[in-house]
């Protein structure tokens, strides 16, 4: 699936505190038209999405990061704009982590990040945002993604 590009696929909001992770996830988002904003923690993400006024239209966020994990980070962007399109990554997604974010609508990549998955659904969800469709807070939907050697 590929998202048709106008001027821009969205707005995403990169959250991990890994440089590297964040340099991963821009090469894989920039070239199908993506506007990416990053942050090296929770804390900062959260000041980003507040000085934008919330408009980002996906945001990817690290687990385990310093001044402000992801979990609180998920629990504050919601509260701030519930139904927004929330992808976690974590490089362990054990059952605490997916009783974590069962109050979410949102999908959880394993690291090392499956590329080609984690491209297929962003790409996913800005065309369902550019269809008008909008997701519900009131479900979560856990998928985990692996990656294959493949895929790195």
């Amino acid at each position: 699936m590929s998202v048709a590009i106008h001027e821009r696929a969205g707005r995403v909001l990169v959250a991990d505190d890994d440089h590297a992770s964040r340099m991963l996830l821009g090469r894989i988002l920039a070239p199908i038209g993506f506007d990416i904003t990053y942050a090296e923690n929770g804390q900062k993400a959260l000041e980003l999405f507040d000085h934008a006024g919330g408009a980002f239209d996906i945001v990817i966020t690290d687990i385990c990061m310093p001044e402000m994990n992801g979990d609180d980070l998920i629990r504050a962007i919601l509260g701030r704009r519930p139904g927004m399109p929330i992808v976690a990554i974590s490089g362990y997604a054990g059952p605490e982590l997916v009783h974590a974010l069962a109050a979410c609508d949102a999908v959880l990549f394993e690291k090392p990040i499956n590329v080609r998955a984690m491209r297929a659904h962003v790409e996913a969800l800005a065309a369902t945002r550019q269809c008008g469709a909008s997701s519900s807070a009131s479900m979560c939907t856990i998928s985990s993604h692996k990656a294959s050697v493949a895929d790195r």
